[in-house]
């Protein structure tokens, strides 16, 4: 995505699939020494204490290693049998159960959830024409939320009831746009595919994905639950360039993103999905293993974009290549699962820190590339034409929290040059920026991932430029005044406010008519110091920063209401014309400022509650 990133550590949940490198600047290792001393020299340079790594082929692994640490406290090693945390890879394994059910005939892809759950409080102002059905859930599609502060961690740990935690945090199951149209990361859709394999098997999550999917595929050193992982040689969480340890917290599901895995045991996940299915029979059939890799439910699979998510997998562009599988990141870990069809080969990466963990995927890629000399092939651009031109707005943002910037700032005007698309940001430095290289039949690479498609132009039935799909980004066609009135109007009330607390002592009768709307841009920026001192675990809670960001949503329009009813009740009082219409306007601002953070469900906002 190239709009606006993530909020606070929202990041470390995503499978970080639309970011992509361009192609190397020299060649990668070539050996199994060079590519540990490679990766062992990445760890030192983006202080990542452990790792481990595994390259398979469709016969199985080609070589494996373990590097550094698993605790930086205790110095432990990392060994072959140390467990690391895998985050969303584990949505793959769900999904695979999912599918499993589907093959033996229970329900389909398009099986309305609500006919599985009934319970499921999803909801969807659409529901009439549109409910959302199983294949929004596995592809993200289903125009979901992100998972809620409140609903991330647990004072205990808690195993399965999926439902029980929908049940008690809904507020990410409300449908935001049509189901099937675009793409939008959401864990709680994943939870509600875990909720729907316990309703049916009516056992934890953990007991159904053990004996139907990692058993068969081979996979024993694995581990669902924290305190299963605490009992075996496992890899402590890390942050920061210190490498400071990071806590585990107990988390409230596990068909999301729970499961501990060494690289080896993955790599068998990953082999069996290159190789259809091949490697563990039996599973699923090959058909329903190649199903799994095909982009579907979005407009801009509709109009032939084949990269995006698929049944529990997505794409992923390294080293200017396409490949896929997923990834995954939870706080202090992070691992990356992927495999490359036309070479063939795959890889598996798994880190006890934040860090890095692209620096690393990279040279793997090297190291696979100079294996199979694979080389892609050489693209065929040509003209687009000019009725793409105009202006731009991103519509699917994952995290709804981030629906007011979005709005304001993930905006751009494209314009069509020969074969290439260049879209050019609100502001430099703000808004939405790429430059797209056209390869016929509407479909685009974007040029800083190299020279992989993942774009589409999206048309209507008449033929016109209704949007652009990029990277799991879909942006809608808009006009020049609705892309740039409201920045202007923030950006002038900014302006209009900053300068309304200045000014002579005297000029005014009733100081108050200066003062409130300088108290309201106090309590603006103590709100955005507070909300700058905000990290994951601790949105969930009632604390001075949590408070103080409610505080000042509260504050900021009364005091700028009343600071616009005094200005216009005293109006004839004040004999400096200057000075009171500079306070009638930063009044006015404030109360502009104040309906826009409305809008956005950003009034009294309380993040212990969201």
């Amino acid at each position: 995505m190239k709009g606006l990133a993530p909020l606070w550590a929202f990041a470390l949940l995503v499978p970080t699939v639309a970011f992509a490198t361009t192609a190397p600047a020299q060649p990668g290792p070539t050996t199994a020494a060079e590519l540990r001393q490679s990766l062992t020299a990445l760890l030192t340079e983006h202080h990542i204490p452990g790792a481990s790594y595994a390259v398979f082929d469709r016969q199985g692994i080609v070589l494996s290693g373990v590097i550094g640490l698993a605790d930086s406290d205790t110095r432990a090693p990392v060994t072959d049998g140390t467990l690391f945390r895998l985050g969303s890879v584990t949505k793959t394994v769900t999904a695979i159960a999912i599918l499993q059910l589907i093959e033996q005939g229970h329900f389909g892809l398009q099986t309305p959830v609500s006919e599985l759950l009934p319970d499921a409080p999803i909801r969807n102002p659409f529901g009439d024409s549109d409910p959302v059905r199983l294949i929004h859930l596995l592809t993200h599609t289903a125009g979901f939320d992100d998972m809620h502060a409140k609903a991330f961690f647990s004072p205990v740990e808690r195993r399965g009831r999926h439902l029980e935690s929908s049940l008690q945090h809904p507020e990410p199951l409300t449908v935001r746009w049509r189901p099937g149209m675009y793409e939008s990361y959401s864990n709680p859709g994943y939870v509600l595919l875990g909720a729907i394999l316990e309703a049916h098997y009516q056992q934890p999550w953990d007991e159904v994905v053990s004996a139907r999917v990692l058993g068969p595929l081979g996979i024993t050193q694995v581990a669902a639950l924290a305190s299963q992982a605490a009992q075996r040689d496992h890899a402590s969480g890390h942050s920061g360039a210190d490498m400071h340890r990071t806590p585990v917290f107990f988390e409230q599901t596990q068909a999301d993103g729970a499961l501990w895995c060494t690289a080896e045991d993955l790599a068998r996940l990953g082999r069996f999905v290159l190789t259809d299915g091949a490697s563990a029979p039996g599973v699923l059939r090959p058909e329903t293993v190649r199903a799994m890799k095909q982009t579907r439910s979005t407009v801009g699979a509709r109009a032939g974009l084949a990269y995006g998510a698929g049944l529990g997998l997505h794409h992923r562009i390294v080293r200017g290549s396409l490949w896929q599988g997923h990834a995954g990141g939870v706080l202090g870990a992070k691992a990356s699962m992927h495999f490359h069809a036309e070479q063939g080969m795959g890889y598996v990466l798994l880190v006890n820190s934040e860090n890095g963990l692209r620096k690393l995927e990279e040279v793997l890629a090297d190291f696979i590339s100079h294996q199979t000399r694979w080389k892609p092939p050489t693209p065929s651009l040509q003209p687009l034409t000019g009725d793409v031109d105009g202006w731009y707005r991103l519509v699917n943002p994952r995290i709804s929290l981030l629906n007011l910037p979005t709005y304001l700032l993930s905006v751009g005007r494209a314009k069509a040059q020969a074969d290439t698309l260049i879209i050019e940001p609100i502001l430099p430095g703000f808004g939405y920026q790429a430059t797209l290289k056209h390869h016929g039949n509407g479909l685009l690479a974007d040029v800083d991932y190299g020279e992989v498609i993942n774009g589409v132009v999206v048309r209507d039935g008449d033929g016109a430029a209704v949007g652009l799909e990029t990277g799991g980004d879909f942006l809608q066609r808009t006009s020049m005044a609705a892309a740039v009135l409201p920045l202007a109007s923030v950006l002038l009330s900014l302006a209009l406010l900053l300068s309304a607390p200045f000014g002579r002592r005297t000029s005014l009768r009733n100081r108050w008519v200066r003062r409130l709307p300088g108290l309201a841009l106090l309590a603006g920026v103590l709100g955005g110091v507070c909300a700058a001192k905000l990290e994951l675990t601790v949105l969930a809670h009632a604390n001075w920063q949590t408070v103080g960001v409610w505080a000042a949503s509260v504050l900021f329009p009364a005091l700028g209401v009343a600071g616009l009813v005094l200005s216009v009740r005293t109006w004839r009082q004040e004999p400096a014309t200057v000075a009171r219409w500079r306070c009638l306007l930063g009044s006015a601002s404030v109360v502009c400022l104040s309906t826009w953070l409305a809008t956005f469900g950003l009034f009294s906002f309380a993040l212990w509650r969201w």
